[in-house]
């Protein structure tokens, strides 16, 4: 490439150096409005309820009320919890081993307590692995949490479907379109 190529390059305007792309919006304003039945859309679904009907008779809400993805959440917390747990376990017992409280191996000398550099390297040692089992309780216990709130609101999204379906069952003239 030439050198007065390279320069009429650089001295292009930005707006020349970038591509135009397809936009979204048909408007060139900053806050483009929606289009028509996308307004529809978002006004239907975030319109409040007025009474059983009008829920039983929205999609969104028996889509909620009959998906399970809470309970695919739930599940998939429980195996992170299994799979940590498992690595806990093996934490506790090298910090069993390091502070030489492990039955199986607490008549071997690992350590050499006359040498100064090896009980230094024990005690970092020591702190790292007491680090790495206290972030692991911690994130046990978050996944513990999180995993109870799943199945609580599990709990609730079944409860308010029975209510939901005895009321319709209850008063089928109140509920039909």
């Amino acid at each position: 490439m030439s050198q007065h190529t390279k320069q009429a390059r650089l001295h292009r305007p930005s707006s020349e150096l970038v591509d135009e792309r397809s936009r979204i919006w048909t408007s060139s304003a900053p806050h483009a409005s929606l289009p028509k039945d996308t307004e529809d859309i978002i006004e239907e679904a975030t319109k409040p309820l007025d009474d059983i009907r009008d829920a039983m008779s929205r999609p969104h809400v028996q889509k909620s009320l009959n998906n399970n993805m809470m309970e695919i959440m739930a599940w998939d917390l429980m195996e992170l919890m299994t799979a940590e747990n498992g690595y806990n376990q093996h934490i506790r017992r090298f910090l069993n081993i390091i502070l030489e409280d492990d039955p199986d191996t607490a008549h071997l000398e690992l350590i050499d307590s006359s040498n100064m550099q090896e009980v230094a390297l024990r005690d970092q040692l020591l702190q790292l692995v007491q680090e790495s089992l206290s972030r692991s309780d911690e994130f046990l216990y978050r996944v513990s949490e999180s995993r109870d709130k799943v199945a609580f609101a599990i709990e609730q999204r079944t409860q308010l479907k029975n209510q939901l379906d005895k009321a319709a069952s209850s008063n089928p003239a109140k509920c039909k379109d």
